[in-house]
């Protein structure tokens, strides 16, 4: 039985009791495609960048140390990258929703991804490399604070752009629930999945505005906006758990 379906295909019960459930889900998307094969693809090859895009190998023992201090900008990268990465593969196997809307979508974000890994990467190594006085290292350094605003207003907006377009994807599968035969609880937790990613972009939007407002010596707070974002982004959850304890 064909799992992934077009806005088209209509789900019969008997279909829709055959699926393999996860977490109280049934995933209509396992079937993969050569969008998810695509996509897949453009995700490694955006590690392979984050990788060597600004590092030769090493040649000696100093050209190895700094190699390795500049490993946790890597990891957050990693981390980040991996986020999205997730959430377009969980929303693929849930929904295997596949549209000229959704296609557009999917590639929008795989265009992003491949302009954000840039700022990703420096943001990230600058950021340790500050918080430890130097000690970690970095390939990219930020000279003034005017290009430490150039460089956050990179960052947020593909980050804004990223989340904005995952928040889209859920949204469209609202849509199409009734083709899609979402019961209550997948219908619930999709709008959930909408809320916490529009929170994401709300607040990377947010550090725009302050990247652009701040004086010098406070363009630094901009960035720090994203440690309250994760949690917000969980409140939704947070208060939907309260109130149906059993799902």
């Amino acid at each position: 039985m064909s799992t992934h379906a077009a806005a088209s295909k209509l789900w019969t019960q008997a279909e829709l009791d055959r699926l393999t459930v996860e977490s109280n889900f049934r995933l209509r998307g396992l079937e993969v495609t050569r969008l998810d094969t695509f996509i897949d693809a453009a995700f490694a090859f955006v590690l392979t960048m984050l990788v060597i895009s600004f590092d030769e190998i090493p040649t000696n023992y100093d050209e190895m140390m700094v190699a390795i201090k500049r490993i946790p900008g890597f990891a957050t990268s990693f981390a980040i990258i991996m986020m999205f990465w997730l959430q377009h593969r969980v929303w693929s196997r849930r929904y295997g929703l596949e549209n000229r809307q959704t296609l557009v979508l999917s590639l929008a974000l795989i265009f992003v991804l491949l302009v954000y890994v840039y700022p990703l990467r420096i943001m990230f190594e600058e950021f340790y490399a500050t918080l430890s006085d130097g000690y970690f290292a970095a390939s990219f350094e930020i000279e003034s604070e005017s290009q430490l605003r150039d460089m956050l207003l990179f960052y947020s907006g593909g980050f804004s752009a990223m989340s904005l377009l995952v928040s889209l994807l859920y949204s469209a599968a609202i849509r199409n629930a009734d083709t899609l035969a979402l019961n209550e609880v997948e219908c619930r937790r999709t709008r959930l999945r909408v809320h916490a990613w529009a929170i994401a972009c709300a607040f990377s939007l947010f550090s725009i505005v302050l990247a652009l407002v701040l004086p010098e010596g406070n363009v630094v707070i901009a960035g720090y906006v994203y440690f309250l974002m994760f949690p917000a982004t969980q409140v939704p959850v947070i208060i939907d758990r309260m109130r149906h304890p059993v799902d």
